[in-house]
């Protein structure tokens, strides 16, 4: 049985932090920009403050977050370095973006005049970064092949008093799929034809100018301008969901637990809730104590999902639970209190669990519980 610490009872997950300093460097090396590191969603479940600390101190130019919340922990946390905030935050919130030196996205103009008021009020200035709608439909000023009007808005925000514009960014929606390559395409010069507008009309202010994320920094060396945002592929997972086991990203968290029960089970008996799989031979089947509680996805139930353990693969068979999963381990040496790989290194890998959660990579690590044990290695 393998050596058990207090914080390897149950479930667990593995975390090598050497992955993301080897990812970092490799975006760095890739492009020759600064490289935002993306830590939003707690580092897709990795720790955000250990992960930020990390990248930091090995060459991290800025990060990335959803919120303001999430910013805060990060200076908390001892983060020092830039940090964008991507998504909304209340203008009452303005002193505290400045008090905590956050940089804030402006998503149209009518926001930036409220958070512009606002800051003005409390006697501060905040700094943002404008978000350009370049096709992705979601957050942002409407850039789709409308360059003047957007152009306009970014020329007058830029005149407010108390708001301080570092930065002009897009987000991609298709990057990550060569078959919409023109797409992309078409997004690019959406972003390009906002930034001649700009220079025709004499917008001079220095700006930092970034558009590509992990997908960007893989598959379209174009879109790379001032800065890139790493996000899925800093944690060693592909954006495109195609798994490369020579590399070139080393993938850094494994999820484990530990077997709880084998028993010997009779032809024909059923495992699990829905009685959905049925033993066609005798078999001993291993009770493993993690669920989708514990980011190990219920809907991967009987669809050839596989735990590793003690260098065998074994099947999961039956509906996964909250707290448990079953494996079959008919044909391998398996005993209560084994170690077993879930998924991670040594195991399954992310791209295969979203292919078999019919999901992607990166969900499952975001689902991670607090009972979840993080070791950082």
């Amino acid at each position: 049985m393998t050596e058990m610490t207090q914080e390897k009872i149950r479930a667990w997950v593995e975390i090598d932090t050497g992955a993301f300093i080897h990812n970092l460097k490799l975006a760095k090396r890739q492009t020759g920009k600064k490289v935002m590191a993306v830590i939003k969603g707690n580092a897709h479940g990795h720790g955000a403050v250990t992960c930020g600390l990390q990248l930091e101190a090995n060459g991290a130019d800025a990060f990335a977050v959803a919120c303001f919340t999430e910013g805060v922990a990060l200076r908390q946390g001892g983060i020092q370095a830039p940090i964008l905030i991507l998504g909304w935050t209340p203008t009452e919130f303005a002193p505290q973006l400045a008090a905590y030196n956050l940089t804030q996205s402006v998503i149209d103009e009518e926001y930036a005049v409220e958070l512009n008021d606002a800051a003005e009020l409390a006697g501060k200035a905040v700094d943002v970064h404008i978000k350009l709608d370049t096709g992705m439909s979601r957050t942002g000023i409407f850039a789709q092949e409308d360059p003047v009007s957007a152009a306009q808005a970014v020329y007058r925000i830029a005149k407010l008093p108390s708001i301080h514009v570092k930065g002009i960014f897009t987000h991609f929606a298709a990057a990550d799929m060569p078959e919409k390559d023109d797409f992309t395409a078409w997004q690019l010069n959406n972003y390009k034809s906002v930034l001649r507008e700009l220079e025709a009309m004499g917008f001079e202010q220095k700006v930092v100018l970034h558009t590509g994320n992990s997908a960007s920094i893989l598959y379209h060396k174009d879109t790379y301008f001032d800065m890139v945002r790493m996000g899925v592929m800093m944690y060693g997972l592909y954006p495109n969901g195609i798994f490369s086991a020579e590399g070139p990203l080393e993938q850094a968290l494994t999820l484990k637990a530990r077997v709880a029960q084998v028993k010997e089970l009779p032809a024909g008996a059923s495992v699990s809730y829905g009685c959905t799989y049925q033993t066609e031979r005798p078999a001993r089947i291993a009770v493993v104590t993690a669920g989708y509680a514990d980011a190990y996805p219920r809907s991967m139930s009987n669809k050839g999902a596989y735990a590793v353990i003690n260098g065998q693969r074994c099947p999961q068979v039956g509906r996964i639970c909250m707290d448990m999963v079953m494996f079959d381990v008919t044909n391998a040496d398996v005993r209560r209190g084994d170690e077993a790989i879930l998924y991670g290194r040594g195991g399954m890998p992310m791209e295969e669990v979203a292919a078999l959660a019919g999901s992607i990579n990166c969900e499952p690590l975001c689902l991670l519980t607090n009972r979840v044990e993080k070791i950082y290695i």
